[in-house]
């Protein structure tokens, strides 16, 4: 690179692999992180997260029942009694149906009528018998033959009500949906159907879905009073204060009062923000059931809104003492440790969220940004992957992870990610980091021998950087990580220009007056790369790469004492760096020996498949 002494370029082939800052350097660029990539293999270059690296997690929104347990077991059950119930009044009235057609068919002389209405008196009995499935076919056969036969409709809808039924069994299993929602179609006042469909999406979170079956339900057939409590329950979810006192009111008049109730109740008064009142009233409840895990989880909420998250905590650590499957309050529990700074106690409440609910994605999330806080990236990697299904349009995400990838030094998959999340979003920030991930992966290739490869992805990060300062001329990092990746390219005028930018954004920034003496230095300006590095120096005196620099310009200068100074300085905080500045002086070119020690000192991360 030094066009006057081979020496001289194989020198700072080498130095070029040093000169990075190890100061820790992290400052707000406005709304976000610089994070210098300080480690050999990277070199001197930042990257930039969206928004700040510790941003704060939200808490999950507190459920007024749980979809398992023992009480909303019961009161399932309540409600699958008044299902049973309604579906035998239909039953009876099938059995009236069926003799009518009987009658019919003496008199109907069309074949396909005949036959509709033969079909139909078939599957009533099959269905009467327990046979659903010969019930279905025969059901379905006598509509081919007559579809307007109404009786056929409603014994279809029946007999998917009840295949619908036993596919959901007690997990609540979603392969219901498909039979119960044609159940409807085909009878719009089958209650029994739409009670059922309520069960199942109140059981997946889906609130609104569940309200409206459940409204349904009733309509269809009054009497299903026991759904009272739970569309009660679903509409203190929704935050519908009105509907939901409306019908816990009609749950107590009807005898379905519970401790589900009196939670909804406090948790409406949350929402009222009558704090005092709703701790008071989960207290109330804890004091007749201390066992109660989903009592102490939607009190802990209370403490959350009331600024007292060390109550929180020990409310959340009783919830799962008492409930262990209660995901919500592992998932709150990690919100606030994380947002504590806690990430070693953050990390196991996130672990028991995607143990208990895999497809989690935000649990999946926040564990990855829990295992990047700790520094475990392969770890990250591997929980980045799995929030993804959730998360494919967020490039906060691909950001992130494309950053961790980057600490596990696969540089190529990193750009990958780094370049998803600037497709997403193509402003300063993202435009910048695709920058700092084509500059790593060319570094990464050069080290292992690629350097047709390193060229082309440093011609690329050029681009992406050159895009990033026009959009936004005052990002700093931009500016860096473009001479950065000029002095790569040997363009040092180019790097001199753009680092001098970015020093005139961000002054007596280390990472930067390291470049940018380096830059000199490849211009052969060794005045003005001495400057940079006696900058660096006083500075940040324990900057060994930024020593190493500053020595061996003294030498270059002929200045050997300053050198033999600055030797003796860099013997106290690297020996081994001291050695290899001695080498320099006395003129051993041993350059490819010195770099391989210094990179093996690099801890290198075990890479994960994808």
């Amino acid at each position: 690179m030094f066009r006057s002494s081979r020496s001289l370029s194989a020198l700072f082939s080498f130095v070029s692999i040093l000169s990075v800052t190890f100061s820790g350097l992290a400052v707000n660029v406005r709304a976000n992180d610089l994070v210098p990539e300080d480690d050999l293999s990277g070199g001197a270059s930042v990257f930039v997260f969206r928004g700040s690296r510790k941003k704060p997690q939200e808490r999950g929104a507190v459920r007024s029942f749980s979809a398992g347990g023992s009480v909303a077991g019961l009161r399932r059950e309540r409600v699958r009694s008044q299902v049973v119930s309604s579906r035998k009044r239909r039953a009876d009235a099938a059995k009236a149906r069926a003799a009518a057609a009987a009658r019919a068919r003496a008199r109907e002389r069309n074949a396909k009528l005949k036959l509709s209405n033969t079909l139909t008196a078939q599957a009533e009995k099959q269905l009467e018998s327990g046979n659903i499935t010969g019930a279905t076919v025969n059901f379905r056969e006598a509509l081919k033959a007559n579809p307007k036969n109404a009786d056929a409709k409603l014994g279809l809808s029946e007999a998917l009500t009840a295949t619908g039924i036993e596919a959901a069994g007690e997990s609540l299993n979603e392969a219901a949906i498909k039979y119960l929602d044609e159940a409807v179609t085909l009878d719009p006042n089958n209650a029994a159907a739409y009670a059922k469909l309520g069960e199942i999406h109140e059981s997946k979170g889906r609130n609104n879905e569940a309200i409206a079956n459940y409204e349904k339900a009733i309509k269809a057939d009054p009497e299903m009073t026991a759904l009272y409590l739970p569309l009660g329950l679903a509409y203190a979810q929704a935050g519908k204060i009105v509907e939901a006192e409306t019908y816990l009111n009609k749950a107590s008049a009807a005898g379905f009062d519970s401790s589900e109730a009196r939670m909804a109740r406090a948790q409406i008064l949350l929402k009222q923000d009558r704090t005092n009142e709703a701790l008071a009233a989960y207290d109330a409840i804890l004091k007749d059931e201390p066992q109660n895990g989903l009592a102490y989880y939607q009190r802990a909420a209370v403490y959350g809104k009331m600024d007292q998250p060390d109550k929180a905590v020990a409310s959340y650590r009783e919830a799962v003492k008492y409930d262990p499957m209660l995901a919500g309050a592992w998932f709150d529990l990690g919100v606030i440790y994380y947002n504590q700074g806690k990430y070693t106690d953050a990390l196991p409440a996130y672990q028991q969220v995607v143990k208990l609910e895999p497809e989690n994605y935000k649990a999946q999330a926040n564990l990855a940004s829990t295992y990047r806080q700790l520094e475990r990236y392969a770890e990250a990697n591997a929980a980045y992957k799995a929030a993804e299904p959730g998360y494919k349009n967020d490039p906060d995400l691909y950001s992130e992870w494309g950053y961790c990838l980057g600490k596990t030094n696969e540089w190529d998959k990193s750009v990958a990610r780094l370049n998803t999340a600037r497709e997403l979003s193509p402003d300063p920030v993202d435009n910048n980091n695709s920058g700092w991930g084509y500059y790593n992966a060319a570094r990464w290739d050069k080290q292992n021998k690629r350097d047709t490869d390193a060229t082309a992805k440093l011609q690329l990060g050029k681009m992406y950087l050159e895009t990033a300062v026009k959009q936004d001329p005052k990002l700093d990092a931009a500016h860096l990580n473009l001479g950065a990746t000029r002095n790569s390219l040997g363009d040092f005028q180019g790097a001199v220009a753009a680092l001098n930018t970015a020093l005139s954004l961000r002054s007596d920034w280390v990472i930067a007056l390291n470049q940018l003496g380096l830059a000199y230095r490849g211009s052969n300006d060794l005045a003005n790369a001495l400057v940079q590095f006696q900058r660096v120096s006083a500075l940040d005196a324990n900057n060994a790469f930024g020593l190493v620099n500053l020595g061996q310009v003294y030498h270059l200068t002929g200045n050997k004492k300053e050198a033999k100074k600055v030797q003796d300085r860099l013997k106290k905080i690297n020996p081994a760096l001291a050695n290899e500045l001695s080498s320099f002086f006395s003129g051993k070119a041993v350059v490819d020996d010195a770099r391989r020690k210094i990179e093996s000192k690099v801890p290198r991360v075990p890479r994960i498949p994808y």
